[in-house]
């Protein structure tokens, strides 16, 4: 299984796929994000700046909540060598700090986040791709009669032993959705649909797959906290609730000047007072012309 994970095994320095594919994820989301800024003329900075905020706050949720739900002992906190990330958690805390970024820096934070929903998804459909490596994300054991192949079933960890026990691979599900989102997020943005829309749309719809989702995956991850409720499932309601509030409040409240707007205001106002200067000039030598035409007394 370690070796399966490897790709690169160098004495001490150990470079696991697993976490290839999540700096991949987020390289993928930073470059589409960056794509879409400067076609738009927009804020050069954001995507960079969301990535520096987002990707600490994530780690902290992901650990955190991967404690709270048991995974990890809270004393493994801070030893990254320790593997346990729960991704709602991790979502949920850099979105939280994403927002206070926006804040900070007055920009839009309605028509920022429409700026990167399609990086984003598009980034979280190639870091799914790290819970291949590391036989996670997985559904029920594929029977006797199951046609054993992939995407339908993928390897588990006792494959590595016995070569035969398979799992549906509900991780490649995740990626087709996220995948998918990415694409719908793209399209409305480009249709220029009112600003929080898309955003609004996207994150919904992919909260509401990931809880069904979790029902279909297995494992010890999986904590049952009452009935058939999942420990995710309860963060993922969480963040629906959050992202629900968020609508409200943004709603009722007036928008800052991004400093897009900013940007674009300055640069017309700098248009409209050359475009008078030239039309004064052109003015004056009009005048300048039709006296020297006129007769002489």
């Amino acid at each position: 299984m370690d070796s399966f994970n490897t790709a690169v095994n160098c004495g001490s320095f150990l470079l696991p796929w697993n976490a290839i594919m999540l700096a991949l994820g987020i390289l993928i989301a930073v470059i589409v994000t960056e794509i879409i800024v400067k076609k738009r003329g927009l804020y050069k900075d954001l995507a960079l700046d969301a990535c520096i905020v987002g990707i600490p706050c994530g780690l902290v949720g992901g650990r955190l909540f991967s404690a709270l739900s048991g995974k990890i002992a809270f004393s493994s906190f801070l030893n990254l060598s320790e593997t346990g990330m729960n991704l709602p958690g991790a979502l949920l805390f850099a979105g939280i700090g994403i927002l206070i970024y926006l804040k900070i820096k007055k920009l839009s934070i309605r028509g920022s986040l429409d700026v990167m929903m399609p990086g984003t998804f598009f980034g979280l459909a190639i870091g799914r791709w790290s819970d291949f490596f590391l036989c996670d994300g997985l559904g029920k054991l594929a029977g006797a009669g199951i046609p054993k192949f992939f995407p339908l079933v993928t390897f588990t960890n006792a494959y590595f032993h016995d070569r035969t026990t398979v799992a549906y691979a509900i991780f490649f599900l995740d990626f087709v959705i996220c995948a998918a989102l990415g694409i719908v997020a793209l399209i409305l943005y480009k249709k220029r649909t009112h600003a929080g829309r898309v955003a609004c749309i996207t994150t919904i719809s992919y909260l509401f797959a990931e809880f069904i989702l979790e029902w279909l995956r297995e494992g010890e991850a999986r904590q049952i906290v009452f009935g058939e409720m999942r420990f995710n499932q309860l963060v993922l309601i969480g963040t629906l609730l959050t992202v629900v509030v968020f609508v409200v409040i943004e709603k009722n409240q007036k928008q800052p000047v991004s400093v897009v707007a900013e940007y674009k205001t300055v640069n017309n106002e700098e248009d409209a007072s050359q475009k008078t200067e030239i039309t004064d000039k052109d003015e004056q030598t009009e005048e300048t012309q039709a006296e020297a035409e006129q007769p002489q007394a």
